[in-house]
């Protein structure tokens, strides 16, 4: 990995969405740096603002979206961009690998085709010539056959070669980040552990930074250099990958440590039991399984404390 400098930075970001009565905060106070060339894994349950974040730096947001805060980009603020800067950053700067490939796909299009309108737009090529480069692409990607496969229809394939297509698609332009939410979800294991080492090999080879949002952590340890736990829109823990596993310092880090064995790797929620009531809302969102809380673990959020290997949100250290 090479980390010699800072790609993105995000600082206090604060998200949030419309109810009937009020808002709810998707993220309280995100601060996150992302290195050159490494592999973050952003690991939750559903619903933690994982894949809010990943919106966010594709500048995906709704409209009704209350944004707070920043994100720097290679220096550059992403929500000062205008609509057309934004255009030249998705797909050549900044690309995004989305959930579930046979609705991220065009069904009544062509995979080659879809593919090689990235060519189009971001390189200016002609048809001929991103048809050529994507046969390329897809052959690099692992499909066989590419020339062939081209004219396929998403039905078509597996759910594995349809998400080799969308991880081609993200890379088509050569960009700087890739983001993966979720890439492994609704596959087999031995399809999975062929898409990791994918994105293994092409963070390798190409250095691109990949954010890689999942909510399983058995997954985590086989590709990330770095790993961020969140819970209810907040980061509760950073560490490096082998002092997270070997020493976990925070109690939901060593709750979902504990329960990894047990859990279906398809479901994207853990069944943790509470111990107590929900705190009033302003504290730790672990507050209410955590047996080690004190009491102003509830009404406030304790700050981030630098520890060796990491970070780390709780009032016990």
């Amino acid at each position: 990995m090479s980390s010699t400098g800072i790609l993105a930075e995000v600082r206090n970001l604060r998200i949030s969405f419309p109810l009937f009565k009020g808002r709810k905060w998707a993220l309280r106070g995100l601060d996150l740096t992302l290195k050159k060339g490494e592999v973050f894994a952003f690991v939750g349950e559903s619903g933690s603002g994982k894949s809010v974040t990943g919106y966010a730096f594709m500048g995906l947001l709704p409209p009704y979206a209350r944004v707070e805060g920043s994100i720097l980009f290679q220096g550059e603020d992403l929500f000062s961009l205008s609509p057309r800067e934004w255009c030249e950053v998705r797909g050549r700067r900044i690309s995004m690998i989305f959930q579930e490939p046979m609705t991220a796909l065009n069904p009544t299009m062509k995979v080659g085709r879809q593919v090689a309108e990235v060519f189009m737009l971001h390189e200016g090529m002609d048809g001929r010539k991103a048809l050529g480069e994507t046969v390329k692409l897809l052959g690099e990607m692992g499909i066989p056959n590419p020339e062939v496969r081209v004219d396929d229809y998403p039905h078509q394939m597996s759910g594995g070669m349809r998400q080799r297509v969308l991880i081609a698609m993200a890379m088509a332009a050569g960009p700087r980040m890739l983001i993966a939410d979720e890439p492994t979800t609704a596959l087999d294991v031995t399809v999975q552990a062929q898409i990791i080492s994918l994105l293994k090999r092409l963070q390798r080879e190409k250095g691109t930074t990949i954010f890689f949002i999942t909510h399983d952590l058995g997954v985590v340890a086989e590709i990330a250099h770095r790993v961020g736990v969140i819970k209810d829109g907040v980061l509760l823990e950073e560490a490096d990958v082998e002092r997270l596993y070997s020493d976990p310092l925070h109690p939901y880090t060593k709750a979902l440590l504990e329960v990894l064995p047990h859990w279906d790797r398809r479901s994207r929620s853990f069944e943790l039991p509470k111990v107590r009531e929900d705190g009033e809302g302003e504290g730790c969102p672990f507050f209410a399984y955590c047996s080690e809380a004190r009491e102003k673990c509830s009404g406030e959020l304790p700050p981030v404390k630098d520890v060796p290997g990491g970070r780390v949100r709780c009032w016990l250290y």
